[in-house]
């Protein structure tokens, strides 16, 4: 079984009001080497998961000019076992893990952290892209792995099955998935932090609870609601969670500044999946 070093990447994401950078892994340094195509990619016998996004050569966001978030050593087989390579996530279901349903089941952020899994097969600190903007964004809306917590599970067990009965997965549920140990560290010793969180972590579950019913209704479920509508209902629970924290603690939580508006879902990596059956 091959070990290589896993890259996470980031750069900006250009549309409308955008709270978040796109993410992408590689197994290469491209610091190093920016390879043009994904074509060059593969004759260097290197290898690109889109996570949700275009093909980039190189990364870089203001304040970090490369982009670059983590890196770390990882199984190849138990990362092209979680996430197909090499493919677009548009037009490629194996290429999505399981943010099957882009802007529901997560966004690329989720995707990154699926593929990071296999940097601790053990799920005991595996690297994520938290150093992402807008990653405590979409971790808050979506958990660090996505929605689908069945089948991640499902997948880890698949991917890792020496492991599957013994790893921690409860990283991977919403019950237990870091958002309260990071409400905790930014907030500890802000007036009113213990009320706060409190509060802020009952409106998150019943977002969440809502969230599920809705992904489990008919309607929901037979078709992809508008990418308009997907932004406003995240940007209410965003603007919810400012009103609990107030905009000085919830730039410390989510490190953004709270707005009118605050998309999430590109509507462009969203519209380009909406022509394909919505569970594919």
């Amino acid at each position: 079984m091959p070990t290589v070093t896993l890259f996470a990447w980031s750069a900006p994401a250009f549309f409308q009001d955008s709270v978040v950078d796109h993410t992408w892994i590689t197994t290469f340094d491209n610091r190093i080497t920016p390879y043009a195509t994904l074509v060059d990619v593969l004759r260097a016998n290197e290898h690109y998961w889109y996570c949700w996004g275009d093909f980039h050569a190189k990364g870089g966001i203001p304040h970090n000019p490369t982009g670059f978030l983590a890196s770390a050593a990882a199984d190849l087989s138990h990362a092209t076992c979680l996430c197909q390579p090499d493919a677009d996530s548009r037009t490629t279901p194996t290429a999505c893990g399981t943010i099957l349903r882009y802007g529901i089941d997560g966004v690329c952020h989720q995707l990154c952290n699926q593929i990071l899994w296999a940097t601790d097969p053990g799920g005991v600190s595996p690297e994520t892209v938290q150093k992402a903007r807008g990653y405590w964004i979409s971790h808050g809306l979506f958990g660090p792995y996505g929605t689908q917590h069945a089948a991640w599970k499902a997948r880890l067990t698949h991917c890792h099955p020496g492991r599957g009965a013994t790893m921690d997965t409860t990283s991977a549920s919403s019950a237990d998935d870091g958002f309260e140990q990071h409400l905790r560290e930014v907030l500890r010793g802000r007036d009113s932090a213990d009320e706060k969180i409190r509060q802020l972590l009952e409106r998150r579950r019943a977002f969440m609870a809502q969230m599920e019913a809705l992904r489990n209704s008919p309607a929901f479920a037979s078709s992809n609601p508008p990418v308009d509508d997907l932004n406003k209902l995240y940007s209410s629970f965003l603007r919810e969670a400012a009103r609990i924290l107030g905009d000085m603690d919830f730039e410390l939580v989510f490190d953004a500044s709270p707005a009118e508006e605050m998309n999430v879902v590109d509507p462009h990596i969203y519209n380009a999946t909406t022509s394909r059956s919505p569970n594919r």
